[in-house]
């Protein structure tokens, strides 16, 4: 079984990169990276230098970045590659051991179509992780899991049909372009197992690039709902970062490589 590894990366992630990209390649044969939106050189070059990388493509920077587009990009190349098994991965997580120790068993599990993980975000500290709202910080990761190739498998376009798409547009609801957000991919064939292999999340350790982040995606959601009601946006992005309810548990030294 071949089992090719999906990075998308945006933004400037190399702070983490070259331990993200290490701990992907101790699992699977070969990583394909797909880069959009405003990519720093740094990353860009760690991205090149890394042997285990076999295909890649960065967008132009000045298009917007169009995440659903991305994921089916990932989706393609990962396919080129004859892939039985995709590992779809974002740049800010590592997973534990115990997924390495484990992958050709679950690979080799015949009515099996994807694994889902348990998804923890670490804290302003490897130590501890968070575990307030834990549909939140603590739950069966969304973006990231392992999924058997076949030709059915697709990323939807979150926001729905073009004619969806076209009628919001004209009543100045919500742009047509550009697009960010991903929903879960479609067309798997097999059951669907959710493990208890932790998959940690990094974002909140490098704290000043996370509240970057959280104004870039207000400013997103801005352009791309110009009718919804500011308060509404900066509630949504406040929420991730609200620390009025923080609870914090400590990790186990067996999640690190």
């Amino acid at each position: 079984m071949k089992i090719v590894g999906a990075m998308q990366v945006g933004g400037n992630c190399s702070w983490i990169l070259p331990k993200s990209l290490d701990n992907l390649a101790s699992i699977v044969d070969e990583i394909v990276v797909v880069g959009s939106g405003i990519v720093s050189q740094e990353t860009i070059k760690i991205v090149n230098q890394n042997s285990n990388v076999i295909a890649k493509h960065f967008q132009n920077q000045e298009e917007p970045r169009i995440e659903w587009n991305d994921m089916n990009l990932l989706l393609k190349m990962s396919q080129q590659r004859n892939a039985d098994w995709i590992l779809f991965m974002d740049a800010d997580e590592t997973f534990e051991p115990r997924l390495k120790n484990q992958i050709q068993q679950l690979v080799n599990t015949l009515d099996v179509g994807m694994y889902k993980f348990k998804k923890f975000w670490l804290w302003k500290s490897k130590e501890y992780y968070r575990t307030d709202h834990p549909e939140k910080y603590s739950t069966i990761a969304y973006n990231t899991y392992l999924v058997r190739s076949t030709s059915s498998l697709r990323f939807p376009n979150p926001a729905g049909s073009f004619l969806k798409r076209v009628v919001k547009h004209l009543i100045g609801k919500e742009k047509l372009k550009p697009y960010f957000g991903r929903e879960p991919i479609t067309g798997i064939l097999g059951k669907v197992i959710e493990t208890d292999i932790v998959v940690l999340h990094h974002a909140a350790l490098n704290w000043n690039q996370f509240v970057k982040s959280q104004m870039w995606y207000a400013a997103l959601l801005t352009k791309r709902q110009p009718r919804r009601p500011e308060l509404d946006i900066i509630e949504q992005q406040f929420k991730i970062l609200d620390e009025s309810t923080l609870e914090l548990k400590p990790v186990k030294k067996e999640w690190f490589d």
